[in-house]
């Protein structure tokens, strides 16, 4: 192999090698422990470079000797790692350190609680500075809690495989779906027969773009699909720009009452209407949902407050009305580029959270000026890294009461076009030809 440096730091002092902090004791005795038995590197632990600090070359290099084949020992690390002191170095982890096989899992925990620490002093430190020369206090704050919600919300997951561990997680994957069958599949079913059909549900860690003109009923899309999932037992969450939360509870009520919602905005019901009132808000009243209503928000602060919901078990998917609306965390001169880093951020969150996460997004009047008017995917505003991120994409067209949902993209199987019906005074979604329910 040939010789590569990897930035080691050690120094001796007069007994020889540098007396070691307690995490470069616990360092020392994971690579202790690989060297002398290389199996663990690729064990069930998960072990990550950036945890380490005085070590990290080392263990960079095991990965990298692992990786192409050879035997882990203490002339094949050197070797990879380069350097007149780099096999002296090696040999003395090796036989003088005696880290345990049996507390191998030990060691690592401990080493990334000591990460996790530093990360968050880190961020404290930075959010302190930022406050004390005139920063931002919100925006400090945003970044010091999303700092820490990120190493929960990584909790044990692992990204490194190989091809017997993800034909072991397909067969796994397999057999969990064969068994939720019975219960509706482990997918989330938007509740508009059709167009499950066609996606099979929406699956974790999607990211689903419904696009639309304007007025012809993104939100209420969005709507008619959390209450049939909240129906299910299951939770959601909403983030409104431009609805209040006052605003969008009423659309539910309106569904679930069948009671148009300009009667709702007047308050004048009709004693049948006043019927159907009581048993709709008792049933919304048991929905789990959570409405985040702030009209100017934030990628980071959205990205904080759904991984915040997540820590709390609150959320099983995440609607957000709508793209263009929610600012960049930094100007960058350039609309295309700012949607781009919007969208990319939310296909991540999607990943993180591992729960669909469905975007509403404004069309352009190009369709208008077409002869059928039926919209196209790159009728999206900035449509190019949307469609690029978008697990699937669905746009929405309707003439009154008939209505349609273009599957444009559907990274999961196929495209095609699917007849739905709004019934405009509740503004609700549904199956063809369906009835109340």
């Amino acid at each position: 192999m040939g010789k590569r440096r990897h930035g080691f730091d050690w120094r001796k002092d007069s007994q020889g090698f540098e007396l070691m902090s307690s995490k470069n004791n616990v360092e020392e005795s994971i690579a202790s422990a690989i060297l002398n038995n290389p199996e663990l590197i690729r064990g069930p632990v998960i072990l990550e470079t950036r945890w380490f600090g005085k070590y990290r070359g080392m263990i960079e290099a095991m990965k990298k000797v692992a990786a192409s084949g050879v035997v882990i020992d203490a002339f094949s690390v050197s070797d990879e790692i380069g350097g007149i002191d780099a096999l002296s170095f090696v040999c003395y982890t090796q036989t003088q350190a005696f880290g345990s096989k049996h507390n191998y899992a030990h060691y690592v925990s401990l080493l990334r609680g000591y990460f996790e620490s530093e990360q968050v002093q880190k961020a404290i430190t930075d959010a302190s500075e930022c406050i004390a020369t005139g920063g931002d206090a919100k925006e400090a704050l945003s970044a010091l809690i999303s700092t820490s919600m990120q190493l929960i919300s990584q909790d044990g997951k692992k990204f490194d495989y190989n091809a017997k561990e993800s034909l072991r997680n397909f067969v796994e994957k397999l057999e969990e779906t064969l068994d939720a069958q019975d219960s509706g599949g482990i997918g989330l079913n938007l509740g508009i027969g059709g167009i499950d059909n066609e996606l099979g549900g929406m699956q974790p860690s999607d990211l689903i773009v419904v696009g639309a003109r304007p007025s012809v009923g993104k939100t209420s899309f969005a709507v008619s699909v959390m209450r049939n999932i909240a129906k299910r037992g299951k939770k959601v969450g909403i983030f409104s720009t431009e609805m209040s939360n006052y605003q969008l509870i009423s659309r539910f009520v309106s569904i679930e009452a069948n009671i148009s919602g300009q009667v709702l905005r007047s308050a004048i019901l009709k004693p049948e209407e006043y019927a159907r009132l009581t048993p709709a808000t008792s049933m919304i009243n048991g929905f789990n949902i959570q409405i985040f209503d702030k009209p100017e928000i934030t990628i980071n602060e959205l990205c904080m407050q759904a991984r915040a919901w997540a820590a709390d078990g609150l959320v099983d998917f995440i609607a957000i009305d709508y793209l263009t609306r929610i600012n960049p965390n930094k100007e960058f001169g350039n609309k295309n580029i700012e949607v781009g880093f919007i969208i990319t951020e939310l296909k991540n969150l999607a990943r993180t959270l591992n729960i669909p996460v469905m975007v509403l997004a404004q069309l352009n009047r190009q369709a208008s000026n077409r002869k059928d008017k039926f919209p196209v995917m790159s009728d999206l505003r900035d449509s190019g890294i949307i469609e690029q991120e978008a697990d699937q994409i669905l746009l929405l067209h309707r003439e009154d009461y008939f209505a349609q949902v273009i599957i444009e993209k559907n990274r999961h199987g196929a495209c095609g076009v699917v007849k739905c019906e709004f019934e405009p005074t509740t503004m609700h979604w549904r199956d063809f030809s369906s009835q109340w329910n």
